[in-house]
């Protein structure tokens, strides 16, 4: 037992055979535990018919030995026997636990974590059950708080320290509430997430906040005695710095599929990346091809650098034909799965072209398809060029299910011809109006068009269009003409090779093999 010298000053120290509570002529804060256990002892070897040879009785006649004294062996052995007895009991008195068979020192335990409180402790004689609510230690430096106690915080050195921790995360309050609770190294004991060493990969010692267990810091601590670390975004295990390794080792940025490019569509304060199907790692900036739909099945690459036109991939369109053109396609965020206008049927059909296998033909939507495009949310639209619409489409089905004019400037758009695409980096959603060589952004709630592009080209007759993440940039063309526009509104174009042949539509896709 610990602090022993002066635990009883504010305790009662009840010792056996007192009748009383143990006193002497000093101050209370002066007893002894010591003290009231000899008395105690001592009362009770002298109601159990201790005689000569008794500690009582040889410290009365030290220097006149008398019957049972040390000079006779049996004296000898009381007195020995006794004397033992008391060094036990001086030697528990100091002891971190007292039991002796049910005997002991015992201390109030009411905060109920396993440790005593020094303030209020009692002896207990052995055989004897000990009183409800107290505990064989004083080792509480807060007992009136289940969070402080030594050993609370284990991972702090020395692990068996008497310290707050609140949290449960197993590290001490820096600031604990009792002033006789040891500090800690937890900058924030409100928090499990944030503790010294949390977010290694920033540093290995200091006290930072990582929620999504990342091993990366949060960059802005609500609690300024939180150490910032360097995660953008510490409510998503997916975004930290490097987690677009392939794109941008640097920055700070969300790859939600583990492909090492970073998802175009982030929350303020997260770098953009190039991806625009962060959720696909098959389709990346670094596995794409811009393609376009051929009338006879296949699927060919569009090279911007020269304008050759490459078959890649063909499906089986037996079952399909007569007729089959296909007039524009566009790509599933969801899954992956291409979305194709099959314009002479008037029907949508879902298509994989690395397979080879036949396509899925769709509900027929009775629409003149010019331009499809999917939102991120995995919503399906659609340019009805003779109703000048934009339409809704069940993926699942192929049916329209909406249907909105096309404005610009509250003013109808006649579009005889167009492309239809989805700026992934600025969530819009672009449409071509081919008779005004312009590029609207159209918003899906309400058909309104906002020009974002309008360059002097004339009509265009047969358009596709389509958006690059990687440069922020489109491609569209009119027959065999190929264009890289600016979306920001300064009409700024360049003129690329022509195209070996007129296309109808420009899309990215996945390669293959």
């Amino acid at each position: 037992m610990r602090r022993f010298g002066w635990l009883l000053a504010a305790g009662l120290c009840h010792a056996p055979g007192c009748s009383s509570t143990c006193v002497d002529d000093g101050a209370v804060f002066n007893q002894s535990l010591e003290a009231c256990m000899t008395a105690g002892l001592t009362a009770s070897a002298s109601e159990s018919g201790a005689t000569e040879g008794s500690e009582s009785d040889t410290e009365g006649s030290a220097s006149a030995p008398t019957e049972g004294s040390a000079s006779e062996g049996s004296a000898t052995e009381g007195s020995n026997s006794n004397s033992e007895s008391n060094s036990n009991s001086n030697s528990n008195s100091e002891s971190e636990t007292i039991t002796g068979g049910g005997g002991g020192v015992w201390c109030e335990d009411k905060d109920g974590d396993g440790f005593g409180d020094p303030a209020n402790c009692v002896p207990q004689e052995p055989g004897e059950d000990p009183p409800d609510g107290f505990v064989p230690n004083d080792d509480d430096c807060a007992d009136d708080d289940p969070n402080t106690f030594p050993g609370a915080a284990e991972n702090e050195d020395p692990p068996d320290a008497c310290m707050q921790d609140l949290d449960g995360d197993g590290w001490g309050d820096s600031t604990p509430d009792d002033p006789d609770a040891t500090p800690g190294t937890d900058c924030d004991d409100g928090s499990e997430h944030t503790f010294p060493g949390a977010a290694p990969n920033d540093d290995a010692m200091a006290c930072m906040t990582d929620v999504d267990g990342d091993d990366w810091g949060e960059s802005m601590p609500m609690n300024p005695d939180v150490t910032p670390g360097t995660d953008c975004d510490d409510d998503d295990a997916a975004t930290f710095p490097g987690s677009a390794e392939v794109e941008d080792p640097t920055k700070c940025m969300k790859d939600e599929d583990g492909d090492g490019w970073g998802d175009t569509s982030v929350p303020p304060g997260v770098d953009v990346g190039s991806d625009c199907y962060d959720s696909n790692a098959d389709i990346n900036p670094g596995d794409r091809v811009l393609y376009t739909a051929l009338d006879n099945g296949e699927f060919a690459e569009v090279n911007v650098e020269n304008g050759d036109i490459t078959p890649f991939a063909s499906v089986d369109i037996g079952p399909l034909a007569p007729p089959y053109a296909v007039i524009t396609c566009a790509i599933s965020p969801a899954d992956g799965s291409i979305y194709c206008s099959q314009s002479a049927k008037q029907v949508l059909i879902v298509v994989d072209y690395c397979s080879g296998d036949t396509p899925t033909e769709l509900a027929d939507h009775g629409r003149s398809i010019c331009g499809l495009g999917f939102l991120d949310d995995g919503t399906l639209y659609g340019v009805d060029s003779d109703a000048d619409e934009l339409v809704t489409f069940d993926p699942a089905t192929g049916e329209v299910t909406d249907a909105k004019p096309i404005t610009a400037g509250g003013n109808g758009v006649n579009i005889q011809a167009c492309g239809m695409a989805v700026d992934c980096v600025g969530e819009r959603m672009l449409v071509t109006d081919g008779q005004n060589s312009r590029i609207l952004s159209i918003d899906p709630a309400t058909g309104e068009g906002t020009v974002v592009a309008d360059i002097p080209e004339g009509q265009w007759n047969s358009v596709g269009l389509e958006f690059d993440p990687v440069t922020k940039q489109a491609f569209s063309n009119n027959g065999d003409e190929l264009y890289q526009i600016s979306l920001d509104g300064s009409n700024d174009y360049m003129q690329l090779p022509d195209l070996e042949a007129s296309i109808n539509d420009l899309s990215y896709g996945p390669t293959c093999g």
